[in-house]
């Protein structure tokens, strides 16, 4: 009793420096922005690939144990709880994100978020899907650049050194606030939930999925604090792009085996569903309203209440 005290005492503490280590990374990364004139989007779509270091630590772990089911579950389960729980928690924050840029990007993405799930009905994530994985991502990557970029770039020759460095600095401290205290956080949770008996591709469904997405949940509140909603957004689109070029690195350097189970194809069909939803939200009045935002939650706890059930029966 007396250690579960101590751990909840320490997820408390480790939850302020995580906030305030994301704070740092808003702010900053906002300045940056307006000096070297890149769009705040594609910043976070950026800043998206390095939040996804806990999912890579995890991934590269399960694969030496030879337990890749949890690799797999955690980084498409963490694609859900992105665009599922985080997305929605912050529309309902912000009332509303703005999309004005382009449809077609955003369903290119959609389409590239949905790959390994088609490749992994074969029942393995292969070299060749891990090819293609590897392609898109780079792909993608240059046409969201090239959409993304402002006619600025002359501000860079009048940047003071001193400032941009500075700014710099305090996203890099920031981003190391916010990786240790998530990982410690995850740790911790997992400490106090060990005595309970979970499935391999559950706890990766789940636990490992929410907890190792914290760095994008903490981004996500703190942009809507700091009137950054295209961060929040960015973010969290870049994390999940992120999270489908890992799983093409890993089944490219060694197959993944898959067992397409009940629990998988439902992640399937739920996945397809949900894709659809949200490029319809994504296209309707230019915006993502707060009505879409509950939708897309009703829709996360759908997801989880399903797995729980197939789980149990």
């Amino acid at each position: 009793m007396g250690v579960n005290i101590i751990a909840i005492i320490s997820l408390l503490i480790l939850f302020l420096i995580l906030s305030k280590s994301a704070d740092l990374i808003v702010l900053n990364l906002k300045k940056i922005g307006k000096k070297l004139g890149i769009k705040i989007f594609f910043l976070g779509i950026m800043l998206g690939i390095i939040t996804t270091l806990p999912e890579l630590a995890i991934g590269i772990n399960s694969l030496i144990k030879d337990v890749p089911d949890i690799s797999f579950g955690h980084l498409m389960g963490g694609n859900i709880v992105l665009l599922g729980l985080i997305l929605s928690i912050s529309i309902i924050l912000n009332r509303k994100i703005e999309t004005n840029e382009s449809s077609k990007p955003f369903l290119f993405t959609l389409i590239y978020l949905f790959l390994p799930l088609i490749f992994g009905l074969s029942g393995q994530l292969n070299i060749f899907s891990g090819i293609v994985l590897i392609i898109g991502y780079f792909l993608l990557m240059n046409h969201l650049y090239k959409n993304n970029q402002k006619k600025a770039w002359v501000k860079i020759n009048i940047i003071s050194k001193d400032r941009a460095s500075k700014n710099l600095f305090y996203i890099m401290v920031g981003l190391l606030g916010v990786m240790l205290s998530s990982e410690l956080i995850v740790r911790t949770t997992l400490f106090i939930l060990e005595d309970y008996n979970v499935s391999p591709f559950i706890v990766g469904l789940l636990f490992y999925s929410i907890g190792t997405n914290l760095p994008e949940l903490t981004i996500a509140l703190r942009s809507f604090k700091r009137k950054v909603e295209e961060l929040s957004f960015s973010n969290l689109i870049g994390a999940t792009m992120a999270h489908i070029l890992i799983l093409g690195v890993f089944s490219f350097i060694r197959p993944i085996n898959i067992e397409v189970n009940a629990s998988y194809l439902f992640l399937t069909l739920f996945s397809l569903v949900f894709f659809i939803l949200l490029y319809i939200f994504y296209r309707s009045d230019r915006l993502l309203s707060r009505k879409e935002g509950y939708a897309l939650l009703f829709m996360y706890f759908l997801f989880l209440a399903g797995q729980i059930i197939i789980q149990l029966y």
